[in-house]
């Protein structure tokens, strides 16, 4: 583009163009009719609706080019944008910008230009309706205004354009907001449901150990806190997926999981909402066990976690390791309570797969296996 003193940044210029996303979109009548009258009313056998970019002169709408675009090189209306509203050449041959193109030295022989410039409504130009001819000419008054009321009239659609094209987008987002809503309150109910029939049996089954009151009233404050725990890591995605190791420091955090007394190790994987609470209370009573019986219950004992994905089979599989070392000898209780019916039956359940927990003389063994896509699948 020609270089001169502009009353605009170009940067800015060229942003505003980029802005009405109308670069290269197809033809459109309005704007062909728009060229097609501007040919009429000043008799020049080329009209065009064009739009001045970086590189490239770009059309909307021409009659009698052919084509949709030119090198800004050879652009008279990469000078036209530099005037105040109105540009024109009566004889290209004889102005001393213009003498020297080759579309005026060479084919096609332009000799007459003539733009009005199309304004943004702060002003700044982002192109032209012009005629140009083979001729050297001159349009009269009427011409004149004419060309001007048709550029004021072209920029008038560009902004309707726009205008509807920002309404629809605002439409979609809006029907895209109303429909994430309808399964955000979808989602909340069915979480909502499945959270108090946890905490149902939470209850029913604390209450029916036989313990003193006092006692099942510290066990179920404990278990609804891991529960609570395990929300809280789930609210901050949403509800959609956590990070494993993020719910195994959760479920190990009131214990001092991340202490010198816990290996935690495995790759990175996400768990659904289902996987993640069950993960989590299961972890909370081993953790909880460990501590009145196993290798918590003394100043020695160490808990291991560890994870692994196998991908080399068709349908890669996700296996968890719970450990414990170094504590006092444990024997399998007589009768499985609800610590042990979460573990085996609700995470096995859950993560579609198979819990083992066994009792050796070093504490306490969990082997959770599961198909990898089990992990995030919420049906």
């Amino acid at each position: 583009m020609v270089e001169n003193r502009r009353p605009w940044d170009e940067g800015q210029r060229l942003a505003l163009l980029e802005s009405y996303q109308i670069l290269d979109t197809p033809r459109e009548q309005d704007f062909d009719d728009l060229a097609r009258i501007a040919s009429e009313v000043c008799g020049t056998p080329i009209a065009v609706v064009n739009l001045v970019a970086t590189s490239r002169q770009w059309f909307k709408a021409e009659v009698g080019l052919g084509v949709r675009e030119t090198p800004i090189e050879t652009s008279f209306c990469g000078h036209a944008i530099l005037t105040s509203d109105f540009m024109m050449v009566p004889d290209a041959t004889k102005d001393e910008r213009f003498d020297c193109n080759p579309l005026v030295t060479g084919e096609p022989g332009l000799r007459f230009y003539a733009g009005a410039l199309l304004k943004t409504p702060n002003g700044v130009p982002i192109g032209t309706m012009c005629v140009l001819d083979y001729q050297p000419r001159r349009l009269d008054e009427h011409q004149i205004n004419t060309l001007k009321l048709l550029a004021r009239q072209a920029m008038t659609q560009i902004e309707l354009r726009k205008s509807l094209a920002d309404k629809e987008e605002a439409l979609r987002q809006h029907q895209l907001a109303a429909e994430q809503q309808r399964v955000l309150a979808f989602e909340l109910k069915h979480r909502m449901k499945n959270t108090l029939t946890m905490v149902q049996a939470i209850a029913n089954q604390t209450l029916r150990a036989g313990v003193s009151v006092d006692e099942a009233r510290t066990t179920f404050a404990s278990r609804l806190a891991a529960l609570s725990k395990a929300q809280d890591i789930l609210t901050q995605t949403s509800w959609t997926r956590a990070s494993i190791r993020d719910v195994v420091q959760g479920a190990l955090a009131a214990h001092g999981g991340d202490g010198a007394r816990f290996s935690i190790s495995g790759p990175d994987v996400d768990l659904s909402a289902r996987c993640g609470l069950g993960l989590m209370l299961a972890l909370h009573e081993l953790a909880t066990n460990a501590a009145k019986y196993g290798a918590l219950s003394n100043s020695v004992g160490r808990i291991h976690v560890w994870w692994e994905v196998d991908a080399s089979t068709p349908a890669p599989e996700f296996s968890l390791v719970w450990a414990e070392s170094g504590g006092p000898p444990v024997v399998e209780p007589d009768r499985k309570g609800f610590g042990s019916t979460i573990i085996e039956r609700f995470l096995a359940s859950y993560f579609r797969g198979t819990a083992l927990l066994s009792f050796a003389a070093t504490g306490a063994i969990l082997k959770l296996q599961a198909p990898l896509d089990a992990l995030v699948n919420e049906d």
